[in-house]
């Protein structure tokens, strides 16, 4: 999930995790002044087919970013999820960016490209290879399309 630093815990708290997947707002939970957030775009599509054979890409996987940020309790900070790329029948599409105020953004997995082969798998939200997989079975097929983003956050309260 790369290389988030802790600042340790003060004694007598508790640390809690939450993972984001969907909404626009966070409100920073009482006794809360810092937060620890992991940023993963969405997963690009994979690329589709249009004849027998091999070749088509899998989809990229959205990028990780960590951050610590300073907090204020009851504060309202805005995000957004990255949707998963589509997968295509030619190219996939690419993933969409995740952003948290205060962090820099998430970028979204490249859409892999068009070849020959078959029916593609999809990617899984919340996970570092969200990439749509490739087609690979020998038959005309789309890709499968990306995996969606997340915001994974940790703090002690």
């Amino acid at each position: 999930m790369g290389s988030t630093v802790f600042p340790a815990a003060s004694a007598g708290k508790t640390m809690f995790r939450t993972t984001l997947t969907s909404g626009t707002s966070y409100t920073v939970p009482a006794g809360v002044t810092y937060l620890n957030v992991t940023l993963m775009g969405g997963g690009g599509g994979a690329g589709g087919t249009a004849g027998n054979g091999y070749g088509s890409k899998q989809g990229g996987p959205g990028s990780l970013i960590s951050s610590t940020l300073s907090a204020t309790a009851g504060a309202s900070i805005a995000y957004a999820i990255g949707a998963g790329g589509a997968g295509g029948s030619a190219n996939g599409t690419a993933g969409g960016d995740t952003t948290f105020t205060g962090a820099t953004t998430a970028t979204g997995g490249s859409g892999g490209s068009g070849g020959t082969g078959g029916s593609g798998y999809a990617g899984k939200t919340g996970y570092a290879t969200n990439g749509g997989g490739d087609n690979g079975d020998g038959t005309s097929s789309s890709g499968g399309a990306g995996g969606g983003g997340c915001i994974y956050i940790e703090y002690w309260a």
